[in-house]
């Protein structure tokens, strides 16, 4: 079995503190004794600011966040913000209930964190 859901449109973020995704929210069903392999795939993200700008992504699962993130930053503050791919796997394990899996993003040191491209979220059990 497997879930997918997907961002349409120019979404961003200048949040400091992870904050939902737009569009990117699955519900996995109960299954004790299952992992559910769950896929944040934002391909073309960009983060433009003053200070060596970046980005954070993550998910919540039932409103708590995952310890496991991915991230990108610039090496130093760019003349232009190019695009860094950036990708996270995390496993969760299912429960007697379903749960919901929220993608989250946030800023880097004030970032503003711009995706114009479909960023996706998937779940396979």
């Amino acid at each position: 079995m497997a879930l997918y859901a997907q961002t349409s449109g120019t979404l961003s973020t200048t949040s400091a503190t992870l904050t939902p995704m737009q569009g990117l929210s699955l519900t996995i069903p109960e299954g004790v004794g299952t992992t559910a392999i769950i896929t944040l795939n934002v391909p073309n993200p960009y983060a433009t600011g003053n200070d060596i700008p970046g980005g954070v992504f993550g998910v919540t699962v039932n409103g708590t966040v995952s310890p496991v993130v991915a991230s990108f930053t610039y090496n130093e503050t760019p003349s232009s913000f190019g695009r860094i791919p950036t990708t996270l796997v995390v496993g969760i394990p299912l429960t007697n209930a379903a749960q919901t899996v929220q993608a989250v993003w946030a800023g880097v040191r004030g970032s503003n964190v711009i995706i114009d491209s479909p960023a996706s979220l998937s779940a396979v059990f």
